[in-house]
C-alpha cells in the first residue's frame, strides 16, 4: 500500500434533537445528502449521518479537500441546516485538519464555537481512497 499526506478537513457536528421533533429532523437528512451529492463532487471526500441514538443524538461525518471546500459546503446546505436547527441544536462541533487550513475556518465558523484539532505533522492516508 502507498501513502500520501493527510490534508482532509473533517467537520463533526453533533446534533441533539428537540423532544418530540425526531420525525421532522430526520426528514431533513436526505435533503442534505442529495444536495451534497449533486453539488460537491470536487470538494467533498465523504459525507454521512450516524444515528439517532437512544438519546436522540445525530452526528454528521464530513470530510473536505480544503477549508474552501468546507465553506462551499456550508453555503450549499444553508437552507437545510436552518431547517435542521429548527428541530435540533448543535451541541458539539469538532473541526480537524492541517493547522493552516484550520486558521482559514476560525472566523467563518466562530458563531458555532467549534473545537479545533490540528493534524499532527506526518499524518498520512492511503492513496487508494
Amino acid at each position: 500500500m502507498t501513502w500520501r499526506d493527510d490534508n482532509i478537513i473533517t467537520l463533526v457536528p453533533k446534533f441533539k434533537i428537540h423532544e418530540g421533533k425526531k420525525e421532522e429532523y430526520m426528514k431533513v437528512l436526505p435533503k442534505f445528502l442529495e444536495k451534497v451529492k449533486a453539488n460537491e463532487q470536487d470538494t467533498c471526500v465523504f459525507y454521512g449521518f450516524v444515528g439517532p441514538t437512544e438519546d436522540d443524538l445525530v452526528i454528521c461525518r464530513e470530510g473536505y479537500n480544503s477549508a474552501d471546500g468546507l465553506l462551499k459546503h456550508l453555503a450549499n446546505v444553508d437552507a437545510e441546516l436552518k431547517a435542521a436547527l429548527e428541530n435540533a441544536d448543535i451541541i458539539e462541533l469538532n473541526v480537524q485538519g492541517p493547522p493552516a487550513e484550520l486558521e482559514k475556518l476560525k472566523e467563518p465558523l466562530a458563531a458555532f464555537n467549534p473545537t479545533y484539532y490540528p493534524l499532527v505533522e506526518g499524518s498520512f492516508r492511503s492513496t487508494k481512497n
